[in-house]
């Protein structure tokens, strides 16, 4: 019997293999995150001011491409109307008939989305760092399924890596994926001098997912609930799909769809590495004294000793190890202790053969 035999790893709690998608338990890491998500966006939907700027400056600074629609409107009238409101339906009303009219009415701004979202300028001229992370926790308040599909990507595949790699580690994993897309996201910016702002958990959620593929990239999964394919294909469309227009902007070219493809590459490109590489980001923030106090002070499960001679030292030692890995992840074991779970586990076997 080996170790991936044992309950440790054969509940849906702390299945490693991948078939649960995180559906049996909701790990505290990923459920923490979920929330805070959740309680930003109600904020950006109900802290909100009147903006004194017309809706016609708010959409071309979100749609540079908004004045070919207003010089398109002289030759083709209602056909230019129906092509913005497509566009852009949250600025118009059912019965709205006169663009110019439509255009320059007053608008809502969310007052948090304001504090938190990527805006290029403001981080690089103001200083405002704090945004190259906080955009991972803003959301299209428009557009709810900008949030939900987000949330339940990170639940479905987020749980099974905070359990193969423990608690912190994931959550610096998913941190550091944000700040990573964040600066992809700045450095196209200055690039092309594209200035419009960013927002959405799209980035950290890709690292997750890329990172998922480099542990189980022959699972399948059923794209839009109806179609099986298998995550490393699935990875690769997503390349595809975002890298085109990338180079489309390098290039120069004016190709606008409203979703940060530079933060989704950053993030693919940071889960693809961590796997490869084998980072660990836990061992970054070691030297500081709280982080790592906290750590060395966590309780520990204790199994209470027994009156009776123990039949079998090495499965008891065994299961002491895979407690550990359990509630630390398996990063946090030392050498010796690594060596006792490989030595423990092959003699195992080696006694279920005869």
């Amino acid at each position: 019997m080996g170790i991936y035999n044992r309950d440790y790893f054969r509940d849906g709690k702390n299945n490693w293999s991948g078939a649960s998608w995180g559906f049996y338990s909701l790990t505290p890491v990923v459920k923490y995150l979920i929330i805070a998500n959740v309680v930003i966006y109600l904020l950006q939907i109900f802290v909100v001011r009147d903006d004194r700027a017309s809706i016609l400056e708010q959409m071309r600074k979100q749609n540079p491409r908004f004045d070919e629609y207003l010089a398109q409107k002289e030759k083709d009238g209602p056909e230019a109307i129906d092509a913005v409101k497509k566009q852009h339906p949250e600025w118009f009303d059912d019965t709205e008939t006169d663009l110019d009219a439509a255009l320059h009415r007053g608008a809502k701004v969310s007052i948090v989305q304001e504090w938190l979202e990527l805006d290029t300028n403001k981080v690089v001229r103001k200083g405002q760092v704090w945004r190259l992370l906080t955009h991972a926790f803003c959301h299209d308040r428009y557009g709810l399924f900008h949030i939900v599909i987000n949330m339940l990507l990170l639940y479905w595949f987020g749980g099974t890596l905070e359990t193969m790699y423990g608690q912190r580690e994931f959550l610096l994993f998913y941190l550091t994926a944000a700040l990573v897309a964040g600066l992809t996201f700045v450095g196209l910016d200055l690039y092309t001098g594209s200035r419009v702002p960013g927002i959405g958990a799209s980035g950290a959620v890709m690292a997750v997912l890329m990172l998922y593929t480099m542990h189980f990239p022959c699972e399948e999964i059923c794209f839009c609930w109806l179609i099986p394919v298998q995550m490393r294909w699935l990875m690769l469309f997503y390349l595809i799909y975002d890298l085109h227009p990338i180079l489309l902007a390098l290039t120069g070219d004016q190709f606008f769809t409203g979703i940060a493809h530079a933060a989704h590459l950053g993030g693919l490109a940071f889960g693809f590495f961590y796997a490869k590489f084998q980072w660990r980001l836990e061992s970054l923030v070691d030297w500081i004294p709280r982080l790592r106090n906290a750590q060395s002070e966590r309780p520990r499960l204790r199994v209470a000793t027994s009156t009776c001679p123990r039949p079998n030292r090495d499965a008891d030692q065994l299961d002491d190890l895979l407690r550990k890995i359990s509630e630390t992840g398996q990063d946090s074991l030392t050498d010796d202790e690594r060596a006792v779970l490989r030595n423990a586990s092959e003699r195992l076997k080696n006694r279920a053969k005869h």
